[in-house]
């Protein structure tokens, strides 16, 4: 029996080996990566199921924005000059690294729930309580002198326990430039020992190491953010912010209309500069959002794109997450 299947395998094979080998190549070249970002529009996300309150079944028509973006290839990159709609982007890091980048937005997307979650308790005077912090390295720069890895969380340099960025601050102040500093961190769960050397970078010591704070929270109802393994990044922090307000006041917000937007929040309730407003803009207006929420940073750009292409959507310009509530609740 064996002997009969591989027997019509081989001849398939000798029959069909030029169509096969073609196949192989034209495979290869068409998934050769090239170091670029392809994006292919935008959508929505309705955060209505995403945010989960203790005792609270608050409906609400609030979306955070995103954009589709793919691995640049040399078929993604050629299709990007027959769909209109598809545009690249160069990626400047010729050592840039996907999973890297997932990871790191990972870490960005927890800031950003934290902050989400600090923001909208401290205004609609409900309990939070932050009971820890996660010293947590999120970039390493090309000064670097060191093995430490995206994702690590600095739990010790020397004989000083890290608690929090002020803790790590006085680690590297009380050391010398070019001295070797050891390190010990978790990464993904397990204890490891690390190194870095005592850099200088815009004036100031550092191990080498961008950081982000993972914060530690109580609150008073719970709450929970569910994102899915593939979601990441912190352009969706004011809509959050947004989200998890409206819950906590049931202030209905959106009021039969659908609010939609996109910007980072920082833990004062500053609104940040996010990428790729243009297509987040068109995905709005695709799903039919009433209310565009840009940030300042990019809405000279939103408004240009609003008035190249006739969209039929209102824009505010989200400076703070306090005076886009005020803006919401006047509408």
């Amino acid at each position: 029996m064996l002997n009969k299947i591989y027997a019509k395998i081989k001849q398939f094979i000798k029959e069909n080996y030029k169509i096969i080998i073609t196949a192989f190549l034209l495979y290869f070249i068409l998934t050769f990566p090239l170091p670029y970002y392809i994006y292919n529009g935008g959508g929505i996300l309705n955060l209505n199921k995403r945010i989960e309150i203790e005792k609270n079944n608050n409906n609400q028509d609030i979306n955070m924005c995103y954009v589709n973006e793919l691995k640049g290839n040399i078929g993604t990159f050629l299709l990007s000059y027959i769909i209109p709609s598809w545009d690249k982007e160069k990626i400047v890091n010729t050592d840039f690294d996907y999973e890297e980048e997932l990871y790191r937005n990972k870490i960005l997307l927890s800031e950003s729930i934290d902050n989400a979650i600090i923001n909208s308790y401290k205004l609609s005077d409900n309990k939070y309580e932050l009971i820890g912090e996660k010293v947590l390295v999120t970039y390493i720069f090309d000064e670097a002198n060191t093995n430490l890895e995206v994702g690590d969380q600095i739990i010790k340099i020397d004989d000083l326990y890290i608690h929090n960025m002020d803790d790590l601050k006085k680690a590297i102040d009380s050391k010398e430039i070019n001295q070797t500093v050891k390190i010990e961190v978790m990464s993904k769960e397990k204890k490891k020992k690390r190194s870095a050397k005592i850099v200088e970078i815009d004036n100031e010591k550092k191990i080498g190491v961008g950081i982000t704070i993972n914060y530690i929270i109580e609150t008073d109802p719970k709450v929970d953010v569910k994102f899915k393994n593939n979601e990441a990044g912190p352009s969706g922090g004011l809509m959050m912010t947004i989200g998890i307000y409206d819950k906590l006041t049931n202030s209905n917000l959106s009021k039969n209309k659908k609010i939609c937007g996109t910007g980072t929040i920082d833990i004062d309730g500053n609104v940040g500069e996010i990428g790729g407003v243009k297509y987040k803009l068109r995905g709005a207006v695709d799903n039919g959002c009433d209310i565009f929420l840009a940030p300042t940073d990019n809405f000279k750009e939103v408004k240009k794109e609003k008035e190249k292409n006739k969209y039929n959507i209102e824009i505010y310009e989200a400076k703070t997450f306090t005076d886009t509530i005020k803006y919401l609740k006047s509408k």
